[in-house]
């Protein structure tokens, strides 16, 4: 009995708070969750999924459709309701994965499937409370290994940001006042860094199915054009679906993220000040498969 306590008192256990929901997992120290941007960078990948056979890809940009102030994304054929963020909110806990199957509660990637599809500041530690409901990655991107397989799959949503480390110069904007934050641009405050600029990815996002005992890879290409204007909680958030009805998609096993930084302005103009060296992150928040079964 005490060869066995003595091995549990050294097992590294943190508890994770997602905006509020539970997340367990054993992540060493405070791991992903730094006030220090570029340490919170999450760049996991199978190497089953890296590997996997490729197909050739869908170029999603068309079907996406602006859905709700230049802010939610969403193919034209897919009715979600969602015309706030309260709605957003309502969408995933209603659709959250960990709701479907018990295996998505489990994992560091479990906060893309706990139904926080907006996620706000906490009063404990207001400096980088809000790294806890999100993953970040880089260009480079990272992977989920499903712990099951599906049956066909309806459609994919996801909710995401994506923007510059925001501890580089501000971008002024062209008109002479900012309306939002009712200031000129020269009373702007730089110390609280507001950050103003205008952003294009693509978004490369792959679902990965088995067949036989093989993976393949289906990737789907996004190019997403948003307005990163405004810090205020919420504001840039964007909500991207598309249809797999026609794909006929079955076992799926996995998905990834990667992304390519097309324009930027904030960074455009850093690089004219000769700071060339910027860091800019996609955050992700949800992932759903709705009306999906697992196995």
């Amino acid at each position: 009995m005490n060869r066995f306590k003595k091995y549990f008192l050294i097992l590294p256990v943190v508890v994770l708070t997602s905006c509020g929901a539970s997340v367990d997992y054993l992540v060493p120290g405070n791991k992903y969750n730094s006030p220090i941007f570029v340490e919170n960078y999450y760049t996991h990948w199978d190497s089953e999924l890296k590997n996997a056979k490729k197909v050739d890809a869908k170029d999603m940009t068309d079907v996406a459709i602006n859905k709700f102030s230049d802010l939610y994304k969403v193919d034209p054929n897919i009715d979600t309701g969602i015309v706030s963020y309260d709605d957003a909110n309502a969408y995933g806990a209603d659709y959250k994965m960990n709701k479907v199957d018990d295996s998505f509660n489990y994992g560091y990637q479990s906060k893309l499937f706990d139904g926080q599809m907006v996620c706000g500041r906490q009063n404990d530690h207001p400096e980088y409370a809000y790294q806890l409901g999100r993953i970040q990655t880089n260009p480079k991107g990272f992977s989920v290994r499903f712990a099951k397989e599906s049956d066909k799959l309806h459609y994919f949503a996801m909710q995401f940001k994506a923007t510059t480390n925001d501890t580089i110069d501000c971008y002024p904007v062209d008109s002479e006042e900012i309306s939002h934050y009712g200031t000129t641009v020269e009373e702007h405050d730089i110390h609280d860094r507001k950050i103003l600029h205008d952003s294009t990815i693509e978004l490369k996002t792959t679902i990965y199915t088995k067949k036989d005992s093989s993976i393949i890879a289906h990737p789907y290409l996004t190019t997403v054009v948003f307005d990163n204007n405004h810090t205020n909680n919420g504001s840039f958030y964007i909500f991207l679906a598309f249809s797999l009805e026609e794909e006929n998609l079955r076992r799926a096993v996995g998905v990834s993220f990667e992304f390519t930084v097309v324009s930027d302005a904030l960074i455009e103009w850093n690089k004219t000040k000769g700071i060339d060296n910027i860091d800019y992150a996609l955050f992700l928040y949800e992932v759903i498969l709705p009306y999906t079964e697992w196995h």
